[in-house]
């Protein structure tokens, strides 16, 4: 037995309360996998332990959608047992909200200090984003795409990512604060070269569309470097439906759950980077997968800017999105319970989504017939 597996399993007594079919109480060993933990014949997913409190040497897991489960009794195995179930429910729940990324993150412990209440947290810097782990809290990410500046602080000694949602304070680095700031900066100057080669100017940031006005003759540019070619006139045809290229933007995003398969745009772009089309056409948001996925069309109610803002905040990952009401409560929706609950962003997309439209035969028909409704 390895030490990993050493400190995820230890002999306990457990206690539930609210848990239909669990024994109320009993003894065994407790295990902890990657997506939970089980005692005594029961089994708790991390993705349903909304709650996790280690006080009196008892752990106590608040559960979704009710009833507690207590692991106490622990001995000299408590603070190794307590840790690693700590550890690996915050990992389950980073990857339940979409907060994780490609490879492995560069790791922090620090506090999240604004917006508060201020309380410690683990900081995991991905090539794309910032996730931040706050004790007693869910995860949550910050797209590097939306941060315009990594400031220092000298007299409170905390870090400062300026960003749509923020700014977001970071502090208790202590000697680890300048190596966190380099590794964002990094990770960001990073992000912005490789859209800059990409797209040969300065003005594209991972996940965030630049309106067609901004670019002026290289929207037509780019929009044709970008396409797969089976997906041209299709976005010529939804920017026509927007009134032209004023209610139009474009952009590239760097997919954390990338197709093995897709569609080649024209250029090579990046690994793992697809690029979209973002046009309002009269209170309606059309979404196009341009390259990458061959993905369907989408169709949101509301502005662009606000559309695209929970786009990024999800790097584009659609599966979530593409769930039927049946599939949430089905095997497809499972691994997207946590996120359909409680990520915001995505449950703003899900109610404010109007179709769905495959690409086929009659794809502008369909398009037409959604755009066109009253």
């Amino acid at each position: 037995m390895n030490g990993v597996e050493e400190t995820r399993r230890a002999l306990c007594a457990f206690e539930t309360d609210g848990l239909e079919g669990a024994p109320a109480r009993g003894e065994g060993e407790a295990r902890i996998d990657d997506e939970g933990v089980s005692v005594g014949g029961l089994r708790v997913e991390f993705l349903d332990v909304d709650s996790f409190a280690d006080a009196g040497r008892v752990l106590t897991l608040g559960l979704h959608p009710a009833g507690t489960l207590r692991i106490s009794m622990l001995a000299r195995r408590h603070e190794t047992f307590a840790k690693a179930l700590g550890e690996a429910r915050d990992a389950a729940r980073v990857r339940g909200l979409l907060a994780h990324g490609l490879g492995a993150p560069e790791s922090f412990e620090g506090a999240l200090l604004e917006p508060g209440p201020a309380r410690d947290a683990r900081l995991l810097v991905w090539p794309t984003h910032v996730a931040v782990v706050p004790a007693g809290a869910d995860p949550f990410q910050v797209p590097l795409g939306g941060v315009t500046d990594v400031r220092f602080t000298e007299g409170t000694w905390e870090i400062v990512l300026d960003a749509p949602g923020g700014p977001f304070h970071f502090g208790r680095l202590a000697r680890r604060t300048d190596a966190f700031a380099r590794a964002v900066r990094a990770a960001r100057a990073a992000m912005l070269e490789r859209c800059a080669s990409a797209s040969g100017t300065r003005l594209f940031s991972d996940g965030r569309a630049v309106a067609a006005s901004a670019l002026g003759s290289d929207f037509e540019r780019l929009l044709v470097a970008w396409s797969a070619p089976e997906r041209l006139e299709g976005a010529r045809e939804i920017v026509r439906r927007a009134g032209g290229r004023e209610r139009s933007a474009i952009g590239l995003a760097e997919l954390l759950d990338p197709d093995e398969e897709g569609l080649a745009a024209k250029v090579e772009l990046p690994e793992n980077t697809a690029a979209f089309l973002l046009a309002e056409v009269r209170g309606r948001v059309v979404l196009e997968l341009l390259s990458g996925p061959s993905a369907a069309t989408y169709v949101f109610r509301g502005a662009r800017e606000e559309a695209g803002a929970d786009l990024a905040a999800l790097h584009f990952r659609r599966r979530g999105l593409a769930l039927t009401r049946a599939e949430e409560a089905g095997p497809s929706g499972r691994p997207y319970r946590l996120a359909l609950r409680r990520l915001a962003p995505l449950m703003r997309l899900r109610a404010a989504a109007l179709a769905r439209v495959v690409h086929g035969a009659r794809w502008t028909e369909s398009l037409a017939k959604v755009l066109d409704a009253s």
